[in-house]
């Protein structure tokens, strides 16, 4: 892959995080150990849980024969080099019966998977995120959960709450594999010139909105504000976690839930920051053709809130002197998930079947895992690796960080209701239009909340 900007890495993985990609037609063979990769980037289509998890040498096949299984993920030949090729490569060394032919998407994925598994094509293994529950009441993936059992894989131990992000009726369907949630970068120099003390795990959001406002600043004296505290607009990463940490939801219980006391009295606050100007603007933003995250890469904030993508690029700025730590307390833990899971077709042949499990055990596993986070190549979702001495002792491009946080991070992570139904993708999109409305000053807090629930209520009656 090209190197580009940071900037344009940023906006890449946050596009990446936020919308799933899809693919096209055309495939070009992958160099390596034999991966047969399909890509359709630009013009078309622990040791504990491993000892337990390990499939037989042959992977499912009858006496060691050959298998070759299909696996279908988002992005662009970079994330198949840098995310599973060499993952897959060790996979297919250690189980030479079996091999993975890679199906890279770079746009309309969800479209094209459910037309693949109208059509009975589609790929054996599956990358699947937020919209994972949509496609598991359509009966689009396995239940893996006798697996899991028969496997004595602990998912409390290695997931936490993420699982629930994979499960529905009672059944996993997807093992999380890439990891990933909210985290905050604050910029040190920043913070000493403000005389505030830096950001620990015991921050709360009183603390947050404080500095922001202390963090704004005019540092050239021309009556123009070029510092700000924070960038906060209408992504959902940044105030769903919030409305948990403050004791509020957007759904919960298959109910509409978001016009309630506790989500008012955070919105108002979240607003208030916008509108006194303590957060870069939308004109801001627009005439600078940047986002928040180019921002804080400049020196412009004393803080960002976002997924964990941009640490290896902001490690790489010289002069940035920044650290990341866990978002803001609130009276509950929280956090927005932002990973991902695989998940085996429920139209795959059963002759496969077995392969594809074996072959999501490895992707899942400490070994792989660990290859993973080296480097901060992506972040795992294994709780165990995100622990472990090696990742969280790692250096970053010669920089020492607190990666320790990612793992506290990830524990906190607690799963909306959102998350549980087909609905994510329209009350994302809705509840994202009426923030940016508030934001920009045509709905108070109270209104755009009400209009939430209304709309909402709407979107849920279609289910």
């Amino acid at each position: 892959m090209k190197k580009k900007k940071m900037a344009q890495v940023c906006a890449m993985a946050l596009t990446g995080a936020m919308l799933l990609a899809g693919c096209g037609n055309d495939a070009g063979q992958a160099s390596g150990s034999g991966s047969s990769q399909n890509s359709q980037d630009s013009q078309t289509q622990e040791d504990s849980q491993e000892e337990s998890s390990q499939a037989s040498d042959e992977g499912g096949a009858a006496d060691g024969e050959q298998v070759e299984i299909t696996f279908t993920h988002w992005g662009g030949d970079g994330t198949y080099e840098g995310v599973y090729q060499p993952r897959i490569e060790a996979f297919m060394d250690k189980y030479p019966n079996i091999k993975v032919e890679v199906i890279t998407v770079a746009d309309d994925y969800e479209t094209k998977i459910q037309t693949q598994f109208a059509g009975n094509k589609l790929p054996d293994v599956c990358q699947v995120a937020e919209n994972g529950i949509g496609f598991a009441t359509k009966g689009m993936f396995l239940d893996l959960s006798d697996r899991i059992q028969s496997n004595g894989i602990d998912t409390d131990a290695l997931w936490s709450h993420v699982i629930d992000q994979y499960t529905y009726d009672g059944q996993i369907f997807g093992l999380p594999d890439r990891g990933g949630c909210t985290i905050m970068y604050y910029n040190k120099d920043l913070f000493d010139d403000a005389q505030i003390p830096y950001p620990d795990k015991d921050w709360t959001l009183d603390d947050y909105f404080d500095a922001i406002q202390k963090l704004t600043k005019d540092t050239d004296g021309d009556g123009v504000v070029d510092q700000w505290g924070t960038t906060s607009t209408h992504y959902q990463a940044i105030w769903g976690y919030m409305f948990q940490a403050n004791g509020g939801n957007l759904i919960k219980d298959g109910q509409v839930v978001v016009n309630s006391p506790e989500n008012l009295e955070l919105l108002t606050k979240y607003n208030d920051a916008y509108q006194n100007g303590y957060v870069v603007s939308y004109e801001e933003l627009e005439q600078a053709n940047q986002g928040g995250d180019a921002y804080f890469q400049q020196g412009k904030l004393g803080m960002n809130l976002t997924g964990m993508w941009c640490i290896k690029g902001y490690s790489e700025e010289e002069g940035l002197n920044f650290d990341i730590t866990t978002v803001p307390k609130g009276i509950q833990d929280a956090g927005w998930p932002m990973g991902s899971a695989l998940a085996i077709s429920a139209k795959s042949d059963p002759a496969k079947q077995e392969a594809a499990w074996t072959f999501i055990q490895y992707m899942t596993s400490a070994e792989a895992q660990a290859m993973l986070g080296n480097g901060i190549a992506d972040c795992p979702a294994n709780l165990e690796t995100l622990a472990s001495d090696a990742f969280v002792n790692q250096q970053v491009n010669g920089k020492t960080l607190s990666l320790d946080i990612i793992g506290t991070s990830m524990e906190r992570v607690t799963i909306d209701g959102l998350f549980r139904g087909p609905y994510y993708q329209e009350i994302i999109d809705e509840a994202r239009n009426q923030m940016k409305e508030m934001l920009l000053g045509r709905l108070t807090p109270e209104q755009c909340l009400e209009t939430m629930q209304k709309n909402f209520e709407e979107i849920l009656s279609r289910y």
